[in-house]
This record gives C-alpha cells, structure tokens and sequence, in this order.
C-alpha cells in the first residue's frame, strides 16, 4: 500500500508541476474538460431542478388523486374534442355511489368551480378569485393549514349555509389591518358569505397554481353564487387511494363503479374520464430527457476535446522523463509502477479540470437562484449530490482514456533506449499524431 500512495503523491507532485511548466498550455487543455464538466452538469442540474419543481408541484395537487370529470387532460386528434362536451357530468348522486361501493379509496368529494369572481368585503375588492364548491370530505384529500378559523361542519354542507374559507391572498386583499378576517361578512356577486376560516399561506407553484387565491364553500351553496350551467364550472369527482393501495387499482376499481353507475353495456365506450396529473409529469420528463441528452452531447464535444489536450500534455511529459523513465526501469521498477504513475498524473490533471467546472456550476447557480428568488418564483435549484459525482467520475473516465496511451508507451520503453534518451517508434508515432494535431503553443 505505501508503495501506491508514494506514487500518488509522487504524481500529484509532477501533475502541478507540468502546470506551473507549461501554463498556458495545461490552462488550455483543463479548459476543455472545465467546459465539458460545466455543460453536462449544468444541463443535468437544470433537468433535475426543473424535475424536482415539477414534482413538487404535482405533488402539492396529489399524485395519488383521481379526478373523475367529462374530459380526459390530454387527448388525440383521433377522438373529436365535441364528444366529450356531449358527456354527462358528474354529480353528487354519483359520489355517494362511489363512497358506498369504492373499497381502495380513502376518501372523495365533488368539485365545482369558478374562476375569475370579484369578491367585496365593504369598500375592497379582490378580483380574480376562485370560487371552490365542494362536499365535506375535501379536508381529507387536500391538507388545510388554518390561521384562522375552522373547516366545515356536515350541517353546514348538507344544508347550504352561505359560510367560505378564504386563501391568504384574498384575505390580505379584503381585510389587512382590520384585524381577523374570521366571522366577517364577504359578498360573492352580491350574495353575503360569512368568512370562517383564513388558510395559510402557499405561495405558487412553477405553473402559477396557488390556493391563496381561493374561496371555498359548500358545493350546496354553490348554486346561489354562481352559474352552475356554465361549462367553465362543470364539476369533478376528486378520489384518494388508502396507504398501501396502488392508484392503479383504485383507478380500475372507479372505472368499474363508474361504467355501472351509469349502465353502460359492455360494448359502450366510457362516457366519462378518469385523470391524474402523472400524465402531465410523464410528458415533461420526456422533454427533459431530451435536453439532457442534448447537454450531454455537447459537452462530450468539449470532454473530448480537453482529453486529446491531456493526452498530448502526458506524451510531452513522458517525453521530457524520458532518462528518469530508464532509470527506473534499471533499477528493478516494474512496468505497473510507470503505467500507474502516468496514468494517475493524468487522471489527477482531468480531475482538477473537472473540480473547477463544478466551482463554475456551483457559482452559475447561486446566482441564477439569487436572481429567482428576486423575481419573486419559489423556483429552486438543487446541486445534488448524485450529480456532482457523475462529474467527476467522468473526470476521471476522461482521465484514464486521455492518459492510457502515454502510460502505456512509458511501461513499455527498454531500460537501455530510455537511459539513452531514446523513445519507441510506436511512440513517435503517437506523439506525432498528436502534434499534428495539437496547436503548438
């Protein structure tokens, strides 16, 4: 073992000094392998970021939830957009149904919506609001943090009581300084509400969803507020799975439920959609492993580049030692000690390459996150830890590639020729390649 660690120190030792040697030279080809490291792990920690924002945010809208509504969220041509309008809406004789029969569903509820509403609470207003109509069991679906207040009670929703839960946002809106917003009057197009609750504030996700801009009430009391005919309010079933079972099986158990609730023959297409926002998840991950791909690509251009730059900064190296080499070998040193001495010296030098392209990712993104976080995004980048060894495991890679050849040709010089000065033909004939090939500096 302390022979290979004094090989180790020993190459490290010459690594700096074949930097401090030819500094313009080594600064050029560590550029190559800095650019490489600092395209593919930039690109990748950009894919990983923007996928772990993504998940966040479909997460926040419930992986494990069914919504159950007229229309699939991604169709095909194949199936004409007007076929959906023509189905039947959910509804609340359909829930119970479903919470009757469903075995794998941990709880479900009925959603209306309507976008777009202006709420008044004396002389403020809070435009663009959303009004969220639905049945008891939503707190059981969704996570609710209060800062004021309470949820629905069962009477409350069973006999249509004018009562809301308002997001932060519109709390702010309509009652910031005049202190708690619990048991103050609201109007929702002129009808009055009485507030009984203030969530917490969320804050948006990367696509703008936030439920700080929410109102929710009873979906019994939905039809004194707003236009239920309205395609826009059209409303959905909202089902979660038990721990342990699979949304998968869930799915097909609705589905089932579904199609006999609405006496559909075997022969009969659904006439309703079953949809989980994976799909959304699915297809952008597609994208994204395109432009991972393509970051890839272009940095391997870069890697590449670097490793020929490396190669040549070792065949110069074996090339200068050619003496020390033969001495050596005349005093008994074996072909693995030269070959790992080398070829260490040349993972060494990639890897300080690598080191200073992860410093450059590391600063890019500190700023890019400081510029988010001014914009006002909840956006976040995440260095992972995966990512940073990938880097320089590709350092090294790139190292043993770029450095085996002049290793492998020093390994192999005869004791004599080298204590001459002499190299191999096959040596000439590598260096020559790469001289032709390498701009002289």
């Amino acid at each position: 073992m302390g022979i290979y660690l004094k090989i180790f120190w020993q190459s490290l030792v010459l690594s700096f000094a074949e930097i401090r040697a030819a500094k313009l030279r080594s600064f050029l080809s560590l550029l190559g392998i800095t650019i490489g490291i600092l395209c593919i792990i930039s690109v990748r920690t950009a894919v990983n970021s923007l996928q772990i924002n993504v998940q966040n945010s479909f997460a926040s809208l419930g992986n494990d939830i069914l919504y159950v509504g007229k229309m699939p969220w991604i169709w095909t041509d194949d199936y004409p957009w007007w076929k959906f309008i023509n189905r039947p809406s959910t509804n609340n004789r359909e829930l119970e149904q479903l919470q009757q029969k469903l075995k794998g569903a941990e709880a479900s509820c009925i959603l209306y919506f309507a976008d777009g509403t202006t709420v008044i609470a004396g002389d403020r207003v809070a435009d663009g609001t959303q009004i969220l109509g639905t049945s008891y069991d939503y707190n059981k679906i969704k996570e609710m943090d209060f800062t004021e207040g309470r949820y629905f009670t069962p009477a409350e929703v069973t006999d249509a009581q004018p009562v809301a839960i308002i997001g932060a946002t519109v709390a702010e809106s309509l009652f910031e300084g005049k202190g708690p917003a619990e048991g103050e009057k609201i109007k929702i197009n002129g009808v009055k509400v009485t507030v009984i609750g203030v969530l917490k504030k969320q804050g948006s996700d990367i696509f703008g969803i936030s439920s700080d801009n929410n109102v929710i009430i009873p979906y019994s009391a939905m039809g004194m507020l707003v236009n239920l005919k309205n395609d826009a309010s059209d409303p959905m079933l909202e089902i979660i799975a038990k721990k342990g079972v699979p949304v998968e099986e869930l799915k097909y158990e609705v589905k089932g439920i579904m199609r006999s609730v609405r006496k559909l023959s075997p022969y009969q297409d659904d006439n309703f959609a079953i949809n989980q926002v994976s799909v959304f998840a699915d297809g952008i991950a597609a994208v994204l492993g395109i432009v991972s791909v393509a970051g890839i690509f272009i940095g391997g251009f870069s890697i590449l580049v670097g490793a020929f730059g490396i190669a040549n900064i070792m065949f110069v190296s074996v090339q200068e030692r050619v003496y020390q080499i033969g001495i050596k070998k005349a005093l008994g040193a074996r072909k693995i000690y030269i070959l790992i001495e080398f070829l260490l010296e040349a993972i060494i030098l990639c890897v300080l390459g690598g080191i200073m392209g992860l410093v450059l990712v590391i600063i890019v993104f500190k700023i890019l996150g400081w510029l988010v976080v001014q914009s006002g995004s909840d956006f976040k980048f995440y260095i992972t830890t995966k990512n940073v060894i990938i880097g320089i495991s590709i350092s090294v890679v790139t190292g043993i590639i770029a450095g085996f050849l002049p290793a492998w040709s020093a390994a192999n010089m005869k004791p004599v020729d080298a204590i001459r000065g002499e190299v191999s033909d096959l040596f000439k004939s590598f260096f020559a390649i790469f001289k032709r090939n390498k701009v002289r500096l």
